[in-house]
């Protein structure tokens, strides 16, 4: 697993010193048995807050008409958008979220001055570095239900790790089966989520917990023998 993380690393582009130089810091904090902490950088915490903001866009009834759609919303005002990154995003510069935003094509300002909720979600990628960070934060929540998984002996009580595929799918079928495969994660993501919205409890004397899903799909080539092609 370390030997590839360390590809992963080099692969996204990151300078060998600066991936040696942190291999080292971490080697040092195991040897002296210490706690390794995980560091997010500024833009990885933009990134969760701006999803909250769209999470109360897409679902208070506030900020959404009477068919459930996000409606445009002026950028101040008592509900205003700037409301909802206040509310999401504490101090930040208002100025600032609506830039990331506007960028990474989560809201489009209209000729009228509102603005428009472009996506139910936040998607980054290509070249977008807090893509790579938010990917790395996925797969160690895999690893931990891995663990997790590994250390149960009730098949019952152990977390969702299944996988769907074939080894001989026609290369032309592949579009059709990332269409396919996305529009279908959409709708069974929007049930779950609808599911986990409906027993959220953020307050309450009880203990809680996070809890979600994640899905990703794959296409890679094929061993013929003992090579890969």
């Amino acid at each position: 697993m370390l030997s590839a993380a360390v590809k992963f690393l080099a692969n996204a582009g990151l300078p060998p010193a600066s991936v040696v130089k942190r291999l080292r810091a971490l080697a040092h904090t195991v040897e002296a048995a210490q706690i390794v902490e995980t560091v997010h950088s500024e833009d990885y915490d933009l990134f969760a807050r701006v999803s909250g903001v769209v999470h109360d866009w897409t679902r208070s009834p506030d900020y959404t008409g009477a068919d459930g759609v996000p409606k445009l919303l002026p950028r101040r005002g008592r509900r205003s958008l700037s409301v909802l990154i206040r509310k999401r995003c504490g101090r930040c510069s208002i100025s600032s979220v609506l830039r990331w935003m506007s960028v990474r094509g989560v809201v489009r300002r209209r000729t009228n001055g509102r603005y428009e909720l472009l996506r139910r979600a936040v998607i980054t990628g290509h070249f977008d570095p807090v893509y790579l960070e938010w990917t790395a934060t996925v797969a160690a929540h895999f690893l931990e239900t891995a663990f997790e998984n590994w250390k149960e002996r009730d098949p019952e009580a152990r977390q969702v790790d299944r996988i769907a595929r074939v080894f001989n799918l026609p290369e032309e079928e592949v579009s059709n089966f990332r269409l396919f495969a996305k529009k279908r994660a959409e709708s069974w993501l929007e049930e779950i989520d609808n599911w986990l919205e409906d027993h959220d409890a953020p307050t309450g004397r009880r203990r809680r917990v996070e809890a979600g899903v994640h899905v990703h799909g794959y296409v890679r080539s094929v061993a013929v023998g003992s090579k890969w092609r």
